[in-house]
């Protein structure tokens, strides 16, 4: 998939110095407190990933995604489009490397794999969900169209139930975007 800045592409191995690097940045609350592993649980977790493209599906299950610059093919971030078990909706999400925030790219991002879904899938909706204190994300769902639907209690990284901001985008919004 293509936006006017990003290429969002499926994971290979040659990502896994990239995955790291993110997890590195977990360390620092920097990325989520999920993805602080060692080199080799990261490369095990890009397996995992990678694998997940046997199915492809964002029903049932999830799809992750690089996301690269369109220019130079520099990785910029993650991403994934699918499933929240304890909801049954299929959920985007999106993460920046430090190094790259701040330039509208979780935006662009969001957009195209929310409207992908919807048009691929035939979805009626897809849902975000967005910790309290994320105020970048919350920022950027808005600004990607996504509409507040109040608060849900949701599993974290660490198996803890914690309030999240949980929103939705519609499918007669994606429709109504392409008449436009």
């Amino acid at each position: 998939m293509l936006t006017e800045r990003l290429r969002i592409r499926k994971l290979t191995r040659e990502d896994c110095d990239n995955i790291y690097s993110l997890c590195l940045q977990s360390k620092t609350n920097d990325w989520p407190s999920g993805w602080n592993m060692s080199k080799e649980e990261a490369s095990n977790f890009l397996d995992w990933q990678i694998n997940k493209y046997e199915r492809f599906d964002v029903i049932n299950d999830m799809v992750p995604l690089a996301i690269e610059l369109l220019e130079d093919s520099t990785f910029v971030g993650h991403c994934h489009i699918g499933v929240i078990d304890e909801l049954k909706e299929t959920e985007v999400a999106y993460g920046i490397s430090k190094q790259h925030r701040g330039n509208g790219y979780a935006t662009e991002v969001a957009v195209t794999l929310t409207n992908w879904a919807i048009e691929t899938f035939n979805l009626p909706y897809v849902v975000a969900t967005i910790s309290v204190d994320n105020t970048p994300s919350l920022k950027v769902i808005e600004k990607a169209g996504f509409i507040n639907n109040g608060m849900k209690e949701l599993k974290n990284y660490c198996d803890e139930k914690i309030a999240f901001n949980y929103f939705r985008f519609y499918k007669d919004d994606f429709n109504k975007s392409n008449e436009s």
